[in-house]
Formats: structure tokens, C-alpha cells, sequence
């Protein structure tokens, strides 16, 4: 299957390709724009032509949110290389903020409901795994491991989820510019930070 592009060659479509261009309709008009018809255009490519590639829009939309959840999992990941312990903590958390404002579109694809649960689950398995080598080695016992990294996730997740909104820069007598972000999400930080590590005496 191949589509003309506007200097008329003739451009390979295969799933890769109208992945992409899924991921790049996304990152400009939001995951909500993503329709079929939607990426017919952006490919130059017949609506039908995409059924070759993906089955439906719900899977379109999946594969989305899976790719997603692998490339926030691929940054978690190397972030976390070289540390340990609170330290760690720390570097995961910056990872997470740095992943959203990269891509602030895909990151809030990736934090609606899961369309294919287990795929999504699957891809998850790399940012999993990192959080809970960093809570295990911050010193919390096993049977608290889930409770803490999902109580950690929410924290972090409810600050980037309102700065990539935007919400900062519409405080009423507020700009983003006079707030400084920065402090703001350290001190998201610490409070994320020890009350996991409290959960380790308790």
C-alpha cells in the first residue's frame, strides 16, 4: 500500500508510518482530534487505505496510548540509571515532568483509561519496574511496594497534569512567570518523597 505525497512519489504506508503520523495529529491537535478521517488527511491517504494498518479507531487510539506508555517507560528508565533510594526518587520524578511537557498530548493519551488493558499494561512494565526498584531501595517493605509508588504517581501526576494544561498560567493574578514552577514541584517532591519514606516505619 502507498500513498501520493504532494511532490507525487509514492510513500511506503505501512503501520510504522501511520503510527507516526497518529503520534504527530496527536501532539499538534490533541488525542480527542484523532479520528480516522482526521489521519486520512494528515497522510494524504483514503480513509479506507488505514484499514490495511490498524483495525478501527479504538485500536488506533490504543496503540497510541501503548507506544506512549513505552516511550514515558524508556525515559523513567534511563533516568533512573545510576541511582538508587531517595536519590532515585527524585530522578524518576524529574523524568516524568520532563516526559510531559515534551509531550503533553501523548502524556495525558496515556493517563485515560486503558483501551487495551493488557497491551498497556505490558508496556507500563519498564516505568513500573524502576519506581518500585526505587521505593524497595528507599527502604519500604515489599507488602507496601504498589500502595506507595501508586500514592507517589498520584502526587506527581496531579501537579504535570495541571502545568501541562496550562492551569498554572490562569491563577487569577498569577502568571507561570512569576510563579516559579520549579519550587513548586520540588516541594511536590518532598512531601511524595517523605511520605513514602514514613511508610517505611509504620
Amino acid at each position: 500500500m502507498s500513498i501520493e505525497t504532494t511532490r507525487g512519489r509514492r510513500t511506503r504506508l505501512d503501520q510504522e508510518a501511520v503510527l507516526r503520523a497518529a503520534e504527530t495529529l496527536v501532539d499538534r491537535d490533541g488525542y480527542d482530534a484523532l479520528t480516522m478521517t482526521s489521519l486520512a488527511a494528515e497522510l494524504e491517504a483514503r480513509v479506507s487505505s488505514l484499514y490495511n494498518h490498524v483495525a478501527n479507531l479504538e485500536d488506533l487510539r490504543a496503540l497510541v496510548q501503548v507506544r506512549a506508555m513505552r516511550l514515558l517507560g524508556e525515559h523513567v528508565r534511563a533516568a533512573a540509571m545510576g541511582h538508587a533510594g531517595i536519590d532515585g526518587l527524585r530522578a524518576l520524578s524529574h523524568a516524568l515532568r520532563a516526559f510531559a511537557r515534551s509531550h503533553p498530548q501523548r502524556y495525558a493519551a496515556l493517563t485515560r483509561p486503558p483501551i487495551d488493558r493488557e497491551e498497556f499494561y505490558a508496556a507500563a512494565l519498564e516505568a513500573i519496574e524502576a519506581l518500585a526498584v526505587m521505593v524497595r531501595s528507599a527502604g519500604l517493605p515489599d507488602d507496601r511496594l504498589l500502595q506507595s509508588a501508586m500514592a507517589l504517581f498520584a502526587s506527581l501526576h496531579g501537579f504535570v497534569s495541571l502545568e501541562v494544561a496550562g492551569y498554572f498560567g490562569d491563577l487569577s493574578g498569577t502568571s507561570a512567570e512569576a510563579l516559579d514552577l520549579d519550587l513548586v514541584y520540588e516541594q511536590v517532591i518532598d512531601g511524595a518523597v517523605t511520605a513514602a519514606s514514613l511508610g517505611s516505619t509504620r
